[in-house]
């Protein structure tokens, strides 16, 4: 009678007479050339080889794959960012590649998944500090491996993942700038007659993201209705210059703009037009391309110098901080409406928030104090 085969998850375990070591093997089926899948453990004793062996058992039962568990965390990571790479953006893309490629693999790229432990993620972690890496990276590379073995978890490549036991490395608050009501005048002032005046003025008048504005066409400008329609933004990648979709549905917004932020924008239209540029950004070079990210705050800088330079001998106007960056612009926006009672939810609607929420854990103190108000009221109702 022949010998049946054994069928996958069968499992054998003898005594090897070479050496004495106890010999457990199951069975994983087929690969999908043909090729029969085992796994093989080893033990002192029947006991301890039939442990390791009910492990491997259990692991087939729960869907897991013993032999991928033994592939390098550099090889996972290799693997994950292919299987993943359209989910993320261009920007984000190229800043993972860099975590991985300089910051794990150097590391623990050799590691196995399977000897992988809370402990190797937290000496990780401690040694990127060590070696100075910033506590931002630190924090971008505590959650990229994160995602990568909750992937990993996913796909049963692992059954748990050790990154989830260790706390994610805090970065501390970087302090906004805020402008104050003289500066901010000064800052328009002296962006009257700047190459950067109209995209300064724009962007602390609307409150939009920088992106947002860059990659912002005259087809969505409404100079008669005074508004601009946000669709689109624009990420500087390695590759040049991409449009992608706004952050978040609330993103997509209609944003009506002052009287000077509009005069800004009509003379910045007569421009395009004379020099057959309509179909350029709003924003952009003298030859019609996107302005450069870094140009930018360097332009940026030199307004915030000259406007420094400028401000009345009294001492009335404090200078504009030289730490402020292109985005307090939108900070400023945003402090501004709420410090002058705006409605929470319309001033969120115009940042592009999806949530007041979230406005109001990054504004909530610029908002005013109500609570001598409420104490009139009081005094009404029970006086």
């Amino acid at each position: 009678m022949a010998r049946r085969r054994r069928g996958q998850g069968e499992a054998s375990i003898y005594q090897r007479e070479s050496d004495g070591k106890w010999v457990g093997s199951v069975s994983l089926g087929y690969t999908g050339d043909g090729r029969r899948r085992r796994v093989v453990a080893y033990g002192d004793t029947k006991a301890e080889a039939q442990a390791k062996l009910d492990d491997l058992r259990a692991s087939v039962r729960v869907g897991g794959i013993p032999e991928a568990s033994r592939m390098p965390l550099g090889t996972l990571l290799e693997q994950w960012m292919k299987a993943t790479v359209s989910a993320r953006s261009v920007r984000t893309e190229e800043e993972w590649q860099r975590v991985v490629r300089k910051h794990f693999r150097p590391r623990v790229g050799n590691l196995r998944l399977d000897h992988l432990r809370a402990m190797h993620v937290t000496g990780l972690y401690a040694e990127l500090a060590t070696d100075g890496v910033g506590a931002p990276t630190v924090r971008l590379a505590a959650d990229v491996l994160g995602v990568a073995l909750n992937w990993a978890v996913k796909h049963q490549l692992i059954q748990s993942n050790p990154a989830a036991a260790v706390e994610k490395p805090k970065v501390p608050k970087r302090e906004m700038c805020f402008l104050d009501n003289p500066q901010a005048k000064e800052l328009l002032a002296a962006a009257a007659d700047a190459i950067a005046g109209p995209l300064v003025t724009v962007a602390l008048s609307s409150g939009c993201r920088q992106g947002e504005l860059l990659g912002l066409a005259w087809d969505a400008v409404d100079l008669k209705a005074r508004t601009i329609t946000i669709r689109q933004s624009m990420s500087q990648t390695k590759k040049g210059f991409v449009l992608k979709e706004p952050k978040t549905e609330a993103s997509r917004r209609t944003v009506v703009l002052p009287a000077f932020a509009v005069e800004a924008l009509r003379g910045l239209k007569r421009d395009a037009l004379k020099k057959g540029q309509l179909k350029a950004p709003v924003f952009c070079t003298r030859t019609g391309n996107y302005l450069h990210k870094k140009n930018v705050l360097r332009a940026f800088k030199c307004l915030v110098k000259r406007t420094n330079r400028n401000l009345p001998a009294d001492g009335a106007v404090k200078p504009i901080p030289d730490r402020v960056r292109f985005h307090d612009l939108r900070h400023t926006a945003a402090s501004f409406l709420l410090s002058q009672g705006c409605s929470l939810r319309a001033v969120a609607a115009r940042l592009g928030h999806a949530n007041p929420t979230m406005t109001l854990r990054v504004y909530g103190h610029c908002m005013p104090g109500d609570d001598a108000k409420l104490a009139e009221r009081l005094d009404v109702v029970f006086g």
